[in-house]
């Protein structure tokens, strides 16, 4: 168990304030500032900024309180583990792989671990619940800061454009009269495809309609449809071109692959665990 000035810190880098650390921690302000400063004396190095009745944490502050972090929620792993003789494995995934790839991994984590809980959602929730201790580890096909997690590869996806057999074109420019059916901003899809469309100086709004869905699922029943175009991963749509109910336009200058990766927060006491599961699948 953590030392309860480390806790102190982890919860004063949160609120940026003594008096809602205090209220937080159900302590009194005083004792907040006490334990900072017993932990500032016995460290020799600031970690907290006082201005004008405002605080701030320096940068070894942060820093340290995101080390204590990360310590604090798995040595909480570990010594539930111990204690329940079971292990507890949780993961994220986000959405555009959740139909693809999460089945195949449940399945091998359900021979290793006596309980599998999965969430799932888009890219950046992901990796906010990494931060957060709310999965151990996610599948994710956006970007992440390198600086703070570590990943193992998975599998390369071909992302492609998809649209009805009705619709076609040979250039990004031929699909701007097209309605654009996209993911949510924090989608991994959706940075995917923005930062493509930046390299060749266009954005979003170039498109004449845009529509934002949430679920990857319900965009492929509206190109069904014939609601529009959208840019996604080929394996969600493997039934639907196999079957030619959708086809995919090969744009001239659009060839996008984009790895899919295991992420954990960095210098994971698990990293091992992660490696083997990655290995396994």
């Amino acid at each position: 168990m953590l030392d309860k000035r480390y806790q102190t810190l982890i919860s004063l880098a949160k609120t940026q304030s003594f008096t809602k650390t205090a209220a937080q921690l159900f302590i009194t302000q005083p004792a907040v500032s006490q334990q900072i400063t017993s932990l500032e004396t016995e460290l020799n190095f600031s970690l907290v900024l006082r201005e004008h009745n405002r605080i701030s944490l320096t940068e070894a502050g942060l820093k340290l309180a995101k080390f204590a972090k990360q310590m604090d929620l798995e040595s909480q792993k570990v010594i539930n583990s111990l204690k329940t003789g079971t292990e507890h494995l949780k993961m994220g995934c986000t959405l555009s792989l959740s139909s693809t790839i999460l089945p195949k991994f449940i399945q091998q984590l359900s021979t290793r671990a006596n309980v599998v809980t999965t969430k799932i959602n888009n890219t950046q929730h992901i990796l906010q619940n990494i931060r957060d201790g709310k999965v151990d580890f996610g599948l994710i096909e956006g970007n992440f800061n390198k600086e703070e997690f570590d990943s193992f590869f998975v599998q390369k996806e071909d992302f492609v454009c998809i649209a009805s057999n009705n619709i076609g074109g040979t250039t990004i420019e031929d699909l701007f009269d097209q309605t654009l059916l996209l993911r949510e901003p924090g989608s991994g899809s959706r940075n995917i495809f923005e930062n493509w469309l930046a390299t060749q100086n266009y954005r979003i709004s170039d498109f004449k309609n845009v529509i934002e869905i949430a679920s990857p699922s319900a965009i492929v029943e509206l190109l069904k449809q014939d609601q529009g175009i959208s840019f996604m991963y080929q394996s969600l749509v493997t039934n639907e071109l196999k079957s030619e109910q959708l086809k995919k336009l090969d744009l001239t200058g659009f060839h996008v692959e984009h790895p899919i990766n295991l992420v954990f927060l960095k210098n994971s006491y698990f990293k091992e665990t992660y490696r083997e599961i990655v290995e396994s699948v």
